[in-house]
């Protein structure tokens, strides 16, 4: 299976017992202005589970409606559950009218 979101650039260095938290959120543009929206939670998974959820939630999201004035769904993976960008392990987008998630290199 292919690897989509960066989920493996950062295996080496990772921790036998590294836990990871998922947050999956709606951006939402309100007049030029970008919010996001918490849609979903999922702390303290090990790697194994983090793995399967992330391309759960990639395919369930890849099907799912935006709001109204949703631009994307964004779901990152993040590292010994800290919210910190340098604790991301993972990030992919999936914008509104498109097929495929994006990647963001770090």
């Amino acid at each position: 299976m292919a690897e989509h979101g960066q989920t493996n650039i950062f295996d080496d260095v990772m921790k036998d017992n590294e836990s990871f938290v998922i947050v999956v959120q709606e951006v939402m543009d309100n007049n030029g202005e970008l919010h996001k929206k918490v849609l979903r939670e999922y702390p303290s998974l090990d790697h194994t589970a983090m793995k399967n959820l992330f391309e759960h939630l990639k395919d369930t999201y890849a099907h799912e409606k935006h709001s109204e004035n949703g631009t994307y769904f964004d779901i990152t993976v993040y590292t010994n559950e800290d919210y910190a960008a340098e604790n991301v392990y993972a990030h992919t987008k999936h914008y509104k009218n498109k097929k495929e998630w994006t990647a963001t290199s770090k």
